[in-house]
């Protein structure tokens, strides 16, 4: 029936009403952040993890004309 945010701004304080018994209740919802998993070759799951993946991407353009910026780049888009 109403929203709004609470505090700083990182939780929604929501008035919500029973459609079966009509009674008002609140609930207070923040926004979880959930990081990625990567699927190893072997079906086990990880956490991603930006340092080993430019390690890797490093490692992978050390005889090859490519830049450190671009790897900067590509490791924040992904």
């Amino acid at each position: 029936t109403d929203s709004r945010l609470v505090g700083d701004g990182e939780q929604v304080r929501r008035r919500r009403q029973c459609a079966a018994g009509g009674e008002r209740f609140t609930t207070y919802e923040t926004a979880e952040l959930v990081m990625p998993r990567v699927i190893k070759g072997d079906g086990a799951r990880e956490l991603f993890d930006e340092a080993k993946l430019r390690a890797g991407m490093l490692r992978a353009r050390e005889k090859r004309p490519v830049s450190a910026e671009s790897i900067e780049a590509a490791v924040a888009r992904i």
